[in-house]
């Protein structure tokens, strides 16, 4: 059964005016309590635990989870958890942050779906990072009822032990989230377990790769082919050098061999009267002087800025945190590097980014049928990147995490793109506080 919480959150997304009828999304967005804090959602998940003892406030809340992660022999400083409850700090969605995150569902004594609903609903990440030894453990003990120390003494073991050098045929040497949760989930002995994991250590080496894969290709399907498209292009920056303005006559079979940037850019500029026609100033104005197969192009069309979101304005922190720039998209399509981070908050995002502006594209130029009714549209883009984000071993679209709403809300819109950037560059406005 869905929380009070979920469901104002998922009907936030079709109406935002639900707090005030003078709201926008931008006011939604920059409005604190419309979005769970950490603190809240912390405090919720220990009355739950602990009903009988009445936790009310943050000095009681921080004194009871200190008390409990004692027990377990963590060693998070109380003054650390103090500043959690009272709203001061929250822990960053980053990898180190990831093993406090676990000693808490231990020291609550958790079950796998009460993990998995807090990394989900309230510290905004994937729960379980099978591609990690230390978290398939995790995820093997919360299944079987392991303790913290039993899972540590199983962790340092395969630590010290050195990998077989037969490597499971199954795996072939990478690891596959998915694969790993369903075998893990047929172990039914911690012997059982520690052989698997021996078996396989070498393959606990590369990580995401389902997820990159799915971010490259997206990148390729929206700057386009450079060989291909080279024609059409050096035409266009002819026309600029000569600021030639009025139409021009392109040929559709050769605009179809540009990215989905281009061709909406080139949509842009149709003459809806005779639509072999293109105002030219029109796309003079959006490619001049600049690089139409670059990252800082791509991101300035999807997102009307390439340098990410300011530390100080009055963003919530998950969007701002890992907010795709020139930068985080570096880092996500150099193979190498994102293979082997142990972040995936970025990816995550890269990838819902990436697959929202290309369903919507291909809606605004024709390629998904245009003429079905905006909430069906929705629908469909929802089970899509819901089931895209699942065989990346990521979590799915919630409406209680501001960045996923602002993507839920767009959709429910009447034109989704311009919505959606219309939106950001709000929440990039300075003089908007």
């Amino acid at each position: 059964m869905k929380s009070p919480y979920t469901i104002f959150m998922e009907g936030s997304v079709k109406d935002f005016e639900l707090v005030s009828d003078d709201f926008d999304a931008v006011d939604f967005l920059r409005e604190p309590k419309n979005f769970r804090p950490f603190h809240v959602g912390l405090l919720e998940l220990l009355q739950k635990k602990f009903p009988a003892e009445k936790i009310t406030d943050a000095v009681a809340a921080s004194e009871r989870l200190s008390e409990a992660l004692r027990k377990i022999d963590s060693k998070l400083n109380p003054k650390t958890v103090r500043a959690w409850f009272t709203g001061e700090h929250r822990p960053k969605i980053e990898p180190r942050s990831r093993q406090p995150m676990y000693e808490i569902c231990f020291a609550l004594g958790l079950t796998l779906e009460e993990v998995q609903w807090f990394f989900h609903h309230v510290y905004f990440d994937r729960a379980f990072n099978c591609h990690s030894v230390a978290e398939v453990v995790f995820y093997f003990s919360f299944v079987h009822g392991l303790s913290y120390s039993e899972s540590r003494k199983i962790i340092d073991e395969i630590k010290a032990a050195p990998a077989s050098e037969k490597i499971s045929a199954e795996s072939d040497g990478q690891i596959y989230t998915q694969l790993v949760k369903n075998q893990i989930s047929e172990l039914q002995t911690v012997d059982e377990l520690k052989n698997f994991l021996l078996q396989n250590k070498n393959g606990f080496r590369s990580w995401n790769n389902t997820a990159l894969n799915y971010v490259k290709n997206f990148f390729a399907e929206i700057v386009g082919d450079e060989e291909k498209s080279r024609p059409i292009v050096q035409k266009i920056k002819r026309l600029s050098e000569r600021r030639q303005s009025g139409e021009i006559e392109l040929d559709v079979e050769q605009l179809n061999q540009c990215g989905l940037l281009m061709r909406e850019i080139f949509s842009d500029a149709r003459n809806k009267k005779y639509p072999r026609r293109y105002d030219v100033e029109k796309i003079i104005d959006r490619v001049s002087g600049k690089n139409i197969f670059s990252r800082t192009f791509v991101l300035d069309n999807l997102l009307t800025t390439f340098t990410g979101i300011k530390k100080d304005l009055n963003v919530p922190y998950v969007v701002k945190n890992n907010f795709p720039s020139k930068k985080i998209l570096s880092d996500v399509l150099d193979a190498t590097k994102a293979s082997t981070s142990e972040a995936y908050d970025p990816i995550r995002k890269t990838l819902v980014l990436f697959y929202f502006y290309i369903f919507r594209c291909k809606v605004k130029l024709g390629e998904i049928d245009s003429t079905l009714a905006e909430n069906y549209l929705a629908e469909i883009f929802i089970d899509e990147m819901n089931s895209l984000l699942e065989e990346c071993g990521y979590e799915s679209l919630y409406a209680g995490n501001p960045y996923d709403w602002l993507f839920l809300c767009a959709v429910n819109r009447e034109d989704p793109l311009d919505f959606f950037r219309l939106t950001v560059s709000g929440l990039l406005d300075d003089d908007v506080q």
